[in-house]
């Protein structure tokens, strides 16, 4: 496989999105970007577990650090954020690493389950999470993908 470069971003997934901005906050992080609500209608060629299947979410980064901290709320049972939320008994953790990898065809050629993906709708940059939670313990993004 491929080498890993950069880590970006650490994906941290909640139940409640405005409860944990503020409870960042009080440690420090305190310049969050709006939280969006990203529904199908803002994606294309969504995918969950392999398969076509839309699903919602909320999501707010902060850039305060030397790393993005993003924070993610599902909002249906159908992606992998809300599988995380109930395999962690409900309670928020980190969820995914965003990284840069040399060859995204190494990574295809793993065969490790695409959990994952989408298209913004009208840019054409795409996401793709990696399920490597038995090895690493998490699941690993890549972003932007060329499709």
């Amino acid at each position: 496989m491929g080498i890993m470069g950069d880590i970006n971003q650490i994906g941290i997934i909640t139940p409640d999105i405005e409860r944990s901005i503020e409870e960042f906050k009080k440690i420090g992080l305190t310049e969050w970007s709006e939280v969006f609500v990203n529904t199908p209608d803002k994606f294309e060629d969504m995918v969950a577990y392999g398969r076509p299947c839309e699903y919602s979410s909320k999501c707010a980064s902060n850039f305060d650090l030397n790393i993005e901290i993003e924070l993610i709320e599902p909002l249906d049972d159908k992606s992998d954020y809300a599988a995380f939320l109930k395999r962690n008994g409900g309670q928020a953790g980190i969820h995914h690493l965003r990284v840069d990898f040399d060859d995204m065809a190494d990574v295809n050629a793993t065969g490790k389950e695409l959990l994952l993906s989408g298209v913004a709708a009208g840019s054409g940059m795409a996401y793709e999470y990696y399920d490597f939670k038995d090895e690493l313990g998490l699941v690993l993004e890549y972003f932007p993908v060329d499709r």
